[in-house]
């Protein structure tokens, strides 16, 4: 029996496997190293998203305002254009022709 050692590249588990079965033997999981983090410190990092997000809603909120009211006066502005090259006749369409 031929066994190699190999690591996943995905997750980094390191696996046994028979060469000549062609199956995994063993495998152990891959090792962890979590950093401590002072509760007061990620408090205060989740605060500073907090603000961070409520900063970004209300500059979504402001464009969204300065969109409306742009809309508005593009359709006003071309609305007065469209009653200035308004000669008084109307189009005719297909349904007017029979």
């Amino acid at each position: 029996m031929t066994k190699i050692s190999l690591t996943c590249p995905h997750c980094g588990s390191i696996l046994q496997v028979d060469t000549e079965a062609g199956v995994v033997i063993d495998h152990s999981p891959p090792v962890r190293h979590t950093e401590k983090v002072d509760f007061d410190a990620r408090l205060q990092q989740i605060e500073s998203e907090k603000a961070r997000a409520a900063d970004k809603m209300a500059e979504a909120m402001r464009r969204e305002k300065d969109k409306n009211r742009l809309m508005q006066d593009r359709f006003s502005d071309l609305l007065d254009d469209a009653k200035k090259k308004d000669d008084g006749k109307r189009p005719i369409k297909d349904i007017d022709l029979d």
